[in-house]
């Protein structure tokens, strides 16, 4: 069967029909007034959805205490990997307004722009420790594309009634992280659950341990978050993506010209 330009397109076209990329730029910014919490380099996680590593009322995993206490996502990382193979997750640190190891001090802000699949990648997972604090953090889900693939974008606010308390170690200055002078490592033990730290009182009083302490980038921690206060905002934009028959049809070309420069032959 001889092969026409369009049967030589048709075919090369076929498998691909329905891919799509999408290249998604993420914001994450401190919504903090001065002198108020700051925020641990951003762990996110880009998958299928079934990553989930802890639960209001149940104990923190160890990952979710080395997170809360010390603001590295290094175990998510691993737990992440082996929940979502395909997945993909970084580190996102401070650009703006950051301190030491991109930490996002009150206006810090980083984006970071990725090519996306949207059958891999259709979930964000983000987590931070907020701090000045011995184990609070923040950390969700926020789906980017829905079941068929197209884009939904995302633009949202947490505020401060969206800390969890890891329930790790007991609250105090000894131990905390970003307080100046401290290691972080003082903690003592507490066998609490994790809950929103707004359960039972307000944001404002679970931070007041902490109010009035100098933070090692050396201002006064003296704006404390309550329920209401705008803390981290995340958004996702994207540009309309490119069909992929379009950016396939410039690598078929070659073969129409093959094509027709075997029937001149002929």
């Amino acid at each position: 069967m001889k092969l026409t330009p369009a049967l030589i397109l048709a075919a090369a076209l076929s498998p691909f029909c329905s891919a799509q990329a999408y290249e998604v730029t993420l914001t994450f910014t401190n919504q903090s007034a001065a002198n108020g919490a700051a925020l641990s380099p951003i762990f996110i996680a880009l998958g299928n959805g079934s990553f989930n590593p802890f639960t209001a009322g149940g104990m923190a995993s160890t990952a979710i205490q080395t997170l809360s206490e010390t603001g590295s996502g290094s175990g998510l990382a691993t737990l992440f990997t082996a929940a979502d193979p395909a997945g993909y997750s970084q580190e996102v640190t401070a650009t703006t307004n950051s301190f030491g190891p991109g930490i996002y001090l009150p206006g810090g802000t980083a984006s970071v722009t990725l090519n996306l699949d949207p059958t891999l990648n259709e979930y964000l997972n983000y987590y931070s420790m907020v701090v000045p604090s011995n184990d609070f953090f923040v950390g969700g889900q926020i789906q980017l594309f829905d079941s068929s693939g197209n884009f939904l974008g995302a633009n949202a606010t947490l505020t401060g009634g969206s800390v969890w308390d890891a329930g790790a170690v007991v609250p105090q200055i000894a131990g905390a992280a970003f307080l100046s002078g401290n290691s972080g490592t003082s903690n003592t033990a507490e066998s609490g659950v994790i809950a929103a730290i707004n359960a039972t009182n307000s944001s404002a009083n679970s931070y007041e341990v902490y109010a009035g302490q100098q933070t090692a980038a050396g201002y006064t921690f003296s704006d404390l978050p309550n329920s209401a206060t705008p803390l981290l905002s995340i958004s996702a934009v994207s540009a309309v993506p490119v069909p992929a028959a379009v950016w396939l049809f410039g690598s078929v070309l070659p073969m129409l010209g093959l094509a027709r420069r075997k029937r001149l032959a002929v």
